[in-house]
Formats: C-alpha cells, structure tokens, sequence
C-alpha cells in the first residue's frame, strides 16, 4: 500500500465496518503469528468483563506509572479521537506513528497466505498497537477485550502475566449467551494454564464458572469483593475509602472521581498488580499515589459545573450509576439528558432511572448513525413516568446546548445511557 496521511488512514479505518465481519479466530490468530506475535515479549495484563474494563486497566496504568514503568495500554471504545485507544505513557499514538503502521499492517495483509481473511475495525486497531508496542518496548502491556474474550482478538497473546475479570452482567447476549454463567464462561476464555488470575465476586454462580475452569488450567485465582471496600468519605467529585490489603490491614485510598463505583475497579487493579508480583515492584505509596492521579473520561466526569457525564450503558451500569447519584448529597434539582444504543436492555435501564426518584426532570436524545432509539422508543419508555419526561431533542448537540442555557447553579445535570452520547456531548464541549 502506498504510504496514507493520517487523515486518509483514519478514512480507510472507518470504512472497514461495512467491508468486515467478525472473523474465525484461528485466521486472526494465525495472522498475529505471522506478524511475529508483536507486543507478547513484554509482560501482558489481560482485562475481560462486561462494566469497568477500562477502568480497572486504567487504575493499573497509572499505579504502574508511579512507580516509574513505561506502559502501553490498548482500551476502547474512544470517547472523540480514535487515538484514545492506543496509549504509551498516558500519551496517544502520535499521527505520523498511526498513519505509518496501518499502512505497514496493510503490506503485511497482502502477503498473508489467507487472502480472503480481513481484520475488522477493531482487530485492525489491536494490531497496530502490537506493531507500536513491539517498536517502543515499554515494560508492561495492558489489553482491554472488546466484546467477550474467548473469541476476542486480544486473546491471541499465549502467555500474559496476569489475566483478570470485572464483573459480569447480562450484555452482548445475542453473542455471548443469554444467562451470566454462559456470559462468564466467554470471559473465562482469557485464562491461560498457569498464569494467575483475578475477579470479581458477581455471585455464586458466576464465581463457580470461574474456580471450575482456573482448576482445570491450574490458575492461581484470586477473587475480590465488596467486603474489601469500605467508604469513608464522599466529598463533591472524590471518594476516600479503606482497601484491605495483602497484609490483612486496611490501607486508606483517595479517588479524584464522585463515581462510587470506581472503588470497587480500584480494588480490582490492586488485586491484579498482587498477582503480577514477579514483574513489577510497587511500593504502597506509589500504588495510593497512582490510584489518586488516575483520570478516566466519561465515568461520572464533571464536563461543565453541574454536569455529570457517564457512560453507563447497560442495567449495571446504570445501577452503579445511581448508586453514585444518590450518594452525592446534593440537595437542588437533578435532571436527566439519556440516550441509548437500540440494541441494550433499554426499558429495564429506563424503568431503573424512572423507580430511583432522583430525577425532577428527563430528557430524551437521538443518537448519531441510526444505533439509537427512535423519539417514540424514548417517549413511549420515559412518557408518564415519576421522573418528569420533557421530551426528547434530536441531537447531543441542541440537547446539551439548550439545557446548559437554562440551568441554574441549584440544577445538576446528568448526562448517561451511551458511551456514543458521552463521545458526543464531549465533541460539542470542545467545540
């Protein structure tokens, strides 16, 4: 392939959802090994689950950076630029750097034996940041799994350090399976013989899936809890809880974040960089500095005074939301601006949103690309409903502009249901 701009390699980028389909994985993986499995020398920190993936990766990145590591980390999706995903040092992909291996992964497809095989837009994305990785040499690798993990492309790296899962819930089931057993057993798909392991304690069942297959893998498992979180403080946008720790003793952590939730994928981080003891040293103090540094986009962010965006898009998410709602003592109006992807479990989200009582008002939005539901799903789901539904606007754009206008100081606006609309409502605040 002739040599692309930066601009024409993100062009090409995305046209490659209408000209891929997910593809076998034995043809991605075989790929990946003719590329000379990039990035794999390093040591891999593997992260599947269905809420608080890249958070989890995120709060590991930044306690690996304070104790002066040199980390990659592959998370998705991205909230405005594409190079959000691909990220050395907490610095993105540089455009020149991007542009050039795209077209060095376009040259290494056309000598692939498996002429009909194609990466998909995500896949491609993957092997470009294993071909940055392989050239930069970092000290760890952090990978985020898109959908599921047995079958996802990150999966294709033999031998990680440590693999880990966040909690599981009932997302993606046209493909993952209908019941979180059967979800869990696709995240379960990341642990490799031997190789330590950690998650979160979801429920019984779930946890029995994942001692059932660490037994026959022969994984050191090590599960986490809510029991190893306990709040102390919640002030306006931080968090200070007690985390019990390897030494049975509780060590007290801030979080810059109003996000309840982010304590339990703080704990989770914590977990994994214990079992990944025999690559990286990390003083206590360097791991409740990196916990207190992280910042992650779209997790309850304060985007404007009095306006909270969040990326809950799923029941779960929408519980660990309003579980961070209610926990905000304010005492003024909260409205609601939600849009979701047609394909989620919309009307338990909405009729969660509705039964909390925390909202005076709400607020529909149509989203961008036909993912989103229709005016009337969005009427017919809030329409009559305890939370004050005032309609619905037919962008992020009208939507957060009209309501910034007319809110007062004694309003707090929340903004959730996509990860779509917080990458829209972040695109027209930069603007």
């Amino acid at each position: 392939m002739e040599r692309l701009t930066y601009r024409e390699a993100v062009g090409e980028l995305f046209l490659l959802p209408s000209k891929t389909r997910k593809n076998p994985f034995a043809q991605t993986e075989a790929f990946y090994r003719q590329l000379g499995e990039p990035g794999s020398r390093f040591p891999v920190i593997h992260v599947a689950g269905t809420n608080g993936k890249g958070s989890v990766c995120a709060y590991v990145n930044s306690m690996l950076s304070a104790a002066g590591y040199r980390v990659g980390m592959f998370t998705s999706p991205h909230l405005v630029d594409v190079r959000e995903r691909l990220v050395l040092q907490n610095g993105r992909i540089g455009e020149e750097t991007f542009a050039r291996l795209f077209c060095v992964l376009q040259r290494r497809l056309e000598d692939f034996a498996q002429g009909a095989y194609r990466p998909t837009f995500f896949e491609t994305l993957f092997f470009l940041f294993m071909l940055w990785m392989e050239e930069e040499e970092p000290d760890a690798v952090i990978l985020e799994t898109g959908m599921g993990g047995r079958l996802d492309v990150t999966n294709v790296v033999r031998r990680p350090a440590v693999t880990a899962i966040t909690g599981i819930g009932l997302d993606h089931c046209e493909f993952l399976g209908t019941t979180k057993e059967a979800i869990a057993r696709e995240k379960a798909g990341i642990f490799k013989e031997a190789v330590p392991a950690v998650c979160w304690q979801t429920g019984d069942a779930v946890e029995r899936v994942f001692r059932d297959r660490a037994r026959e893998l022969s994984v050191p498992l090590r599960a986490v809890s809510k029991k190893e979180v306990k709040l102390s403080k919640i002030k306006k946008n931080c968090i200070d809880f007690f985390l019990k720790s390897a030494y049975d003793r509780d060590i007290e952590v801030h979080l810059e974040t109003s996000a309840i939730y982010q304590t339990e994928n703080a704990a989770l981080a914590v977990a994994i960089l214990g079992q990944a003891e025999r690559f990286f040293t990390i003083s206590e103090e360097q791991m409740i500095r990196g916990l207190s540094q992280m910042r992650w986009e779209g997790r309850m962010e304060e985007v404007r005074p009095g306006v909270y965006l969040d990326g809950a898009h799923n029941p779960d998410g929408i519980r660990a939301f309003l579980q961070s709602v209610r926990g905000d003592g304010f005492l003024g109006e909260r409205w609601l601006l939600f849009g979701a992807c047609a394909d989620k479990d919309v009307r338990e989200m909405a009729a969660l949103l509705q039964e909390a009582g925390l909202f005076t008002r709400s607020f529909g939005v149509l989203l961008a690309g036909g993912r989103g539901l229709s005016e009337p799903e969005l009427e017919r789901l809030f329409a009559g409903g305890p939370a004050g539904f005032s309609g619905v606007f037919a962008d992020a754009d009208k939507a957060v502009g009209q309501l910034l206008s007319v809110k007062g100081e004694d309003v707090r606006l929340y903004i959730a249901g996509s990860l779509y609309l917080a990458g829209a409502v972040k695109r027209f605040l930069a603007r």
